[in-house]
């Protein structure tokens, strides 16, 4: 299986369109008090198409977690990202593999932590033709 890391290619792309006041990590945000994000894989189907010519059409469920000490900002952050997300495709360098990417909630509030941040998600969408695995050996 030829996976790619979408969480990696997406968060490359977005952190050149956006020029955004904080790094966005993927999986977890550093314990600190700075602004920060993460993307993260969501639990997606484990069901997938899989063609003839062997290639497999995969949906990757992501989250942005935006993490902000002005609760204003951090809805206005998560917002900024999935809006400029929606609708685009993004084509992998290394692969040439092309990324659908579509917003699926609007910016959602988590909750204030210890040290008096707010916590916004936003999730999306990504969805690609896996090539088919080279089967020489």
């Amino acid at each position: 299986m030829n996976t790619l890391n979408v969480a990696n290619i997406v968060n490359d792309w977005i952190e050149k369109k956006l020029n955004l006041p904080f790094t966005i990590y993927n999986d977890v945000i550093p314990d600190t008090s700075n602004n920060a994000a993460c993307l993260r894989y969501d639990p997606a189907p484990a069901a997938e198409k899989r063609y003839i010519d062997g290639t497999r059409l995969l949906k990757w469920n992501l989250t942005y977690y935006v993490r902000n000490k002005d609760r204003t900002k951090a809805r206005k952050y998560a917002d900024e990202i999935t809006a400029t997300l929606d609708g685009v495709e993004i084509t992998d360098e290394t692969s040439g593999v092309n990324i659908q990417i579509e917003a699926q909630t609007l910016p959602q509030y988590i909750s204030v932590d210890d040290k008096n941040n707010t916590l916004y998600s936003a999730a999306i969408v990504c969805t690609y033709l896996e090539p088919r695995e080279n089967m020489e050996a």
